[in-house]
């Protein structure tokens, strides 16, 4: 099922939300004999914002009965949302090839149920699921960006003698705080070709490429453990993530403290947690920050990264 090019509404929006799928046409049935139609779903899916905002579904999973571990309403959810915002795609001031990658995200969360129960409310992947769905969220490949800016309690973070020399940067060289393209890392499966360099900036590409049709934006930031220089000597596969930052206009602007545990650089690597637990290893969530001149200079010279 590919997103719909018109907006539905009443029962014809909940037939098309559970099409080819009894499992979720019982429980969506169930939703609207209970007052939970399709403009109840779609609120629901504005107004996650993260973790503590999923609050709503788990009450909802428990009044209906539904197991904790089963993602049936969080995938009626989903699906309500890409069916009223999918008309809305091409509409949006980005690049066709991350209109095409949204188009790809609803398709997959309106496909089957999954076993694996990936997108249970609560969790990131389901956060991240209602804000792509809701088109707060872009995909560009391995990573992701949403419209954001640079907090005033970063600062708090930052060691004292870096807090000018920030400032300076983000106001005299980035053009101010916010709006910027803030960066995530995407969920699985997208995110497997981190590893391929050309995927990497092929991502870096589509957001320069949005950042000229959205012109008030004031460039690309994000703050994350691999952009740690540390990090970046222990896993040189990490360097086509830092090039912006290195190479191509960009700037490592400050450390914001020690990474958490769940951040990310503990994944599937034994050692590093072992020596994690035991106080030996420590990476820095590092505020990296690309000026939008420069990122769109950098997109010019490279028009080969739009195959």
């Amino acid at each position: 099922m590919i997103a719909s090019s018109q907006p539905l509404s009443g029962s014809a929006h909940t037939r098309a939300c559970v099409d080819g799928s009894p499992e979720l046409e019982k429980l969506a049935q169930e939703l609207t004999a209970r007052g939970i139609g399709a403009a109840e779903c779609i609120r629901i899916a504005k107004n996650v914002n993260g973790p503590e905002s999923c609050a709503e579904v788990a009450h909802y999973k428990k009044q209906l009965g539904l197991a904790a571990d089963f993602d049936g309403l969080e995938r009626v959810i989903l699906r309500h949302a890409t069916l009223n915002f999918g008309s809305q795609i091409d509409l949006l001031p980005v690049p066709a090839s991350v209109k095409i990658l949204i188009q790809k995200e609803f398709g997959q969360f309106q496909g089957p149920l999954s076993a694996k129960n990936s997108l249970l409310t609560g969790t990131d992947p389901f956060v991240t699921a209602c804000k792509i769905t809701t088109l707060r969220r872009f995909p560009a490949g391995p990573m992701d960006w949403v419209v954001s800016g640079l907090p005033w309690s970063w600062l708090k973070k930052m060691q004292p003698g870096q807090i000018a020399p920030a400032l300076w940067y983000t106001f005299q060289t980035f053009g101010g705080r916010r709006p910027a393209f803030y960066v995530h890392l995407a969920h699985p499966p997208r995110n497997r070709s981190l590893v391929i360099e050309n995927e990497v900036r092929k991502a870096y590409f589509r957001m320069a490429q949005a950042l000229k049709l959205q012109p008030h934006i004031k460039g690309i930031m994000t703050a994350a453990w691999f952009h740690d220089p540390e990090a970046l000597k222990e896993n040189p596969h990490l360097a086509a993530l830092n090039e912006p930052y290195l190479q191509h206009g960009g700037k490592l602007v400050a450390s914001l403290g020690g990474a958490p545990a769940d951040s990310g650089f503990l994944a599937f690597n034994r050692q590093r947690r072992k020596e994690y637990e035991e106080g030996k290893h420590r990476y820095h969530l590092t505020l990296a920050m690309w000026p939008r001149q420069r990122a769109i200079a950098w997109a010019d010279l490279h028009p080969e990264l739009e195959k």
